[in-house]
């Protein structure tokens, strides 16, 4: 993905903000942009990770990207649907930028200096956009274990409630019938 120690690379990514920050993610790792979706809190979860959200029909963690690089509460205007970990999540980011091609390079340097959650693990590479630097998102895996158990239990959840809800439609359906 990126050349080897200091040697950049093009990358074909998908570009957005994070509150100040330019950020990409390879398009081979991004499903989808979308409008925020309904995003339901999840408590014990890091506040980063702002809730689940329902997407394509399965309950995803949905994690504010600013939020999580910078520790700020950014403005959400969009969400990034990525693989990640055991499956897509949603990243709630400031405005979508567009695909673009990227020269990254690993981020070594005084970037190396990064720790915490903003590590090499999340941070791929960097590159610039301008004169403003870039960081190349990859593996988003910043989603405890914990917050995919909550969204596993919740789609186990999913198909009882559609069960209640059916029922329930079908009887107001019989009354309304009878009642004709």
């Amino acid at each position: 993905m990126v050349g080897q120690r200091g040697e950049s690379a093009g990358i074909v990514a998908l570009v957005f903000q994070a509150g100040a920050l330019f950020c990409a993610f390879p398009l081979d790792e991004v499903v989808e942009t979308m409008r925020p979706l309904r995003t339901r809190p999840l408590a014990g979860t890091p506040p980063y990770v702002r809730g689940l959200a329902i997407l394509r029909g399965a309950p995803s963690p949905v994690v504010d990207v600013t939020r999580l690089l910078t520790g700020e509460i950014g403005d959400i205007e969009r969400y990034v649907a990525v693989r990640a970990g055991q499956g897509t999540i949603a990243c709630a980011t400031g405005p979508v930028l567009g695909v673009q091609e990227i020269d990254v390079v690993p981020p070594e340097g005084p970037v190396a200096i990064l720790s915490g959650v903003v590590s090499k693990s999340l941070v791929a590479a960097v590159g610039r956009i301008g004169t403003d630097p870039l960081l190349l998102l990859h593996g988003i895996r910043a989603v405890p274990d914990e917050v995919w158990e909550a969204a596993s239990a919740a789609l186990a959840a999913a198909p009882e409630a559609a069960h209640a809800t059916e029922t329930a439609a079908g009887r107001v359906a019989e009354t309304a019938g009878a009642a004709g």
